[in-house]
């Protein structure tokens, strides 16, 4: 039983964006705060490796001194938001983002960032900038900060918050931490998937312990795959350098026979599914679409090349985006000889991003009292389809979340520390430890996300899931409890660490197959091959897992200002429909 206690008002889990940007609002309305990273403080999750554009209203854009286009509204982001969103946007989430996104924007030139440039809607900077900006200011401000910290699971007593079990990774120590409130901002679940582009350490046992404790999931189904990652070589796996470079300086895509696969598709469509972050959704369908006929290359790939883009072209913006051929630290000097010469390369689909997550109000609480939750472990404000930025989603949450949390921590006392239920907890995530016998984490973990990626990628059909949903079963009854680890010391012990992660992407798996499955139609990032239309009369509903189970219900879209339309149209006829609502708004993200 751990003898380490710790007392706080507001307990903030996740050390990327969402997390010090809610430990900052709650500590500037006065709450003791202590925030929690799984990782280095500041350098771990996505956050850091982040592009990073920050969204917002070209107007005010140009009123903070920036490119703007002073002819944008809050209005026409709105209805860009929504509408790319194919309409299941939670509109009271969007309203926050679209009017919060103007203040969180000062604060940030305020707090010291660096803008590398600015267009019509956004500023561009760097997520590590961003970061040490957001830890400079907490620091200043007195947040509490512990890096190396898991927390396993939450504590609750009469249907509220009262705490949480963690692990000081450094020692292998469980430790108690009770709180008034909490904010949970712990990201994504990208490990649960191979490839993908994502920090290893994003495995969603944040979503995972909130749905445990009595928070619901929604939309779980909706899964962002960016196109033009790099399957081979094995160094450069998971790299979504050509698909920046694809985006900005064009590019050429063919399948096993040569094909330029796109030219069969509906020009407009090509033209601005190519050309902007539409092609997240349009590109990776048409890719796996070849790969799933057999026309793809072994591994599930297809050919990125440069095909007719003059060389000088891409040099240019290849110097701009990655100096010296260097992209994320990574030397990709041969992928620039390669792109020289028009070699091609292998890529293909690889998650980027959840649309879904823990389901908050406008508020960012949770259906457990006192918990709250921020950024993209949440069900946000992007409906089926994420065009605009995760910064902005992950600033504006959570400073909203903070300050939320802190309020309702002020008007609620601390709960007497649960000895029985720490108890129970501690001996569920210690028994890896002392199996002998059993089966080890990796042995089961890459054969989960390979299964992953093959039945919960860009195309969906029923068999498929039917099938994944009973091998996830056949995980969680019968390899779960048996897994071991080769060390009982507990400190800095990756495998335990792996055997923990590796029981919260099974469960969250689950619950997005149960979810796609529930779906009957295709929908932004959801396709469905046996239901190819985007249904509007049926459809325009949240799929929600309720907590204490995985049972799939349906819940309606808040609406607030635009009103869906009806109808049932084929899939790539509703994408066009919604790329001409949004290009007629002069939206440029």
């Amino acid at each position: 039983m751990a003898q380490n206690i710790i007392d706080t008002d507001v307990l903030v889990v996740g050390g990327g964006g969402a997390g010090f940007r809610a430990a900052i609002g709650a500590r500037e309305e006065g709450a003791k705060v202590l925030l929690l990273s799984k990782g280095p403080l500041a350098r771990c999750g996505a956050s850091p490796m982040a592009g990073a554009d920050y969204t917002l209203d070209g107007r005010s854009l140009k009123e903070l001194g920036h490119n703007g286009d002073p002819n944008d509204t809050p209005e026409k982001v709105f209805k860009d938001i929504v509408t790319q969103g194919f309409f299941l946007n939670n509109q009271r989430l969007v309203e926050q983002y679209v009017r919060a996104a103007p203040a969180c924007c000062r604060e940030l030139i305020d707090w010291g960032i660096t803008i590398g440039f600015s267009e019509e809607r956004a500023i561009f900077t760097s997520g590590i900038g961003i970061m040490d900006a957001l830890a400079r200011k907490a620091k200043s401000l007195g947040v509490v900060m512990r890096d190396d910290t898991m927390v396993l699971d939450l504590c609750v007593r009469d249907g509220a918050i009262t705490g949480g079990l963690g692990l000081d990774i450094r020692t292998g120590e469980f430790i108690h931490f009770r709180c008034r409130a909490a904010v949970m901002a712990t990201g994504g679940w990208h490990k649960a998937f191979w490839p993908n582009t994502g920090m290893r350490d994003l495995s969603g046992e944040g979503m995972a312990a909130a749905h445990r404790a009595g928070a619901d999931l929604g939309n779980l189904e909706f899964i962002t795959f960016s196109c033009n990652v790099i399957y081979e070589p094995p160094i450069w796996r998971g790299s979504i350098a050509p698909y920046v470079l694809g985006l900005l300086a064009g590019h050429r895509l063919t399948n096993s026979l040569g094909e330029a696969f796109l030219d069969a598709y509906d020009p407009y469509i090509v033209k601005v599914g190519s050309g902007t972050e539409w092609n997240k959704s349009f590109i990776s369908q048409a890719c796996m679409k070849e790969v799933r006929a057999g026309r793809g290359f072994p591994g599930g790939s297809i050919h990125f090349s440069r095909g007719d883009i003059p060389w000088e072209q891409v040099e240019m913006w290849a110097s701009l985006i990655f100096p010296r051929w260097k992209y994320k630290a990574v030397d990709l000097s041969e992928w620039g000889r390669m792109l020289k010469e028009n070699l091609p390369l292998k890529v293909g689909p690889a998650v980027e991003y959840f649309d879904g997550g823990i389901v908050v109000n406008e508020r960012f609480e949770t259906a457990l009292a006192g918990l709250y939750a921020a950024g993209e472990c949440t069900l946000g404000a992007f409906g089926s389809n994420r065009v605009f930025s995760a910064i902005t989603e992950m600033l504006v949450q959570g400073a909203a979340a903070g300050r939320n949390a802190a309020e309702y921590a002020a008007g609620t006392a601390m709960s007497a520390a649960d000895a029985k239920v720490f108890c129970a907890l501690e001996e569920e995530a210690a028994a890896p430890l002392s199996r002998r016998d059993g089966v080890r984490p990796a042995q089961v973990r890459r054969k989960v996300q390979e299964m992953a990626h093959a039945h919960l990628g860009p195309i969906r059909s029923g068999d498929e899931l039917l099938s994944f949903i009973g091998f996830l079963e056949e995980i969680e009854k019968d390899t779960l409890p048996r897994l071991a680890v080769s060390s009982p010391y507990r400190a800095y012990n990756k495998e335990w660490i792996d055997a923990i992660e590796l029981g919260n992407m099974v469960h969250l798996l689950h619950a997005s197959a149960l979810s796609a499955l529930f779906r009957r139609e295709s929908r932004g990032v959801h396709y469905r091959e046996d239901y190819p239309d985007t249904d509007n009369d049926h459809w325009l509903q949240e799929s929600i897992v309720s907590s204490g189970g995985l049972e799939v219900s349906a819940r309606p879209v808040t609406v607030t200002i635009l009103a869906p339309p009806g109808g049932k149209l084929p899939y790539l006829e509703m994408m066009k429909k919604m790329m001409e609502a949004h290009s007629e708004t002069g939206g440029h993200h």
